[in-house]
């Protein structure tokens, strides 16, 4: 997995359905009063934004996240004294902060391959103090995909092929499976949680719509960029991602594509 300057996750943080999804985590994790926030894998800071404005009752919110170019967005994002940024991995969380009332993980587990993802979870059980809660999302598990989808995915991913072959390349297709594509079910995510000692663990499932700017704008992550294609030119390897997509929405004739997103939670 790639963190490179100029392709962070920003743009898709920025949008209107990001927003919406963040929300739903936010407001899932229910923070008391004057209690302290670990966001977890925090990006460019949009979670760790819409935790401080839901939750102006919490007294302090750190943002942790293993690239210096998201933190460096986040910082610029966010001045406000009960906020900090803290580099470092979700696998280390407990040892990058003290005791927290509140851990998020904001579609975080996808990019942790899927035999660190209980030790992530484990981490922040130790981290909460008793009573604490953890929540997570993610977009990338077994069931996000709705059936009648599939024939977008697969003609995306024809388009994309078509569109480097023109610029004399290809897709890598002979490679270790995607971190994103290592899925869990929803029970699994449970089961992470209820293995790390958590109780009241539940899951939803709720299906947000993609319009073809949500698609483009996750289409500028290097991340999603890599998975997807395999190659190593991000400029390339973007650039036919989204000539593939908007041929794709053309063809199919498409307004949106909807998708289920998890949400995943526990108390200790």
């Amino acid at each position: 997995m790639t963190f490179v300057h100029g392709y962070e996750f920003d743009a898709m943080s920025r949008r209107p359905l990001y927003g919406d999804v963040t929300q739903r985590l936010v407001d899932i994790c229910e923070a008391p009063d004057g209690g302290v926030v670990a966001d977890v894998g925090c990006g460019s800071g949009l979670a760790t934004e819409l935790l401080l404005e839901r939750s102006a009752h919490v007294g302090a919110i750190i943002g942790i996240d293993p690239s210096e170019h998201e933190l460096a967005i986040a910082r610029r994002r966010l001045s406000d004294p009960k906020v900090r940024f803290v580099r470092g991995r979700a696998q280390d969380v407990e040892t990058l902060t003290g005791p927290v009332d509140v851990a998020v993980l904001s579609n975080v587990m996808h990019q942790i391959p899927a035999a660190e993802r209980g030790s992530v979870i484990d981490g922040c059980h130790r981290l909460l103090a008793p009573g604490g809660r953890c929540a997570l999302n993610t977009l990338f598990y077994e069931g996000a995909v709705l059936p009648e989808t599939r024939p977008f995915y697969t003609h995306w991913l024809r388009a994309t092929r078509d569109a480097l072959r023109e610029q004399g390349t290809d897709l890598v297709l002979v490679r270790e499976k995607p971190v994103a594509l290592q899925t869990l079910t929803p029970l699994q995510h449970e089961e992470l949680f209820t293995q790390a000692g958590f109780c009241q663990t539940k899951s939803e499932e709720a299906v947000y719509t993609w319009t073809l700017q949500d698609w483009e704008a996750l289409c500028a992550y290097s991340v999603f960029v890599e998975g997807a294609t395999g190659i190593n030119d991000l400029a390339l390897g973007a650039d036919a991602l989204v000539r593939g997509l908007r041929a794709t929405f053309e063809r199919l004739e498409l307004s949106g594509v909807p998708r289920r997103w998890l949400f995943t939670w526990g108390v200790k």
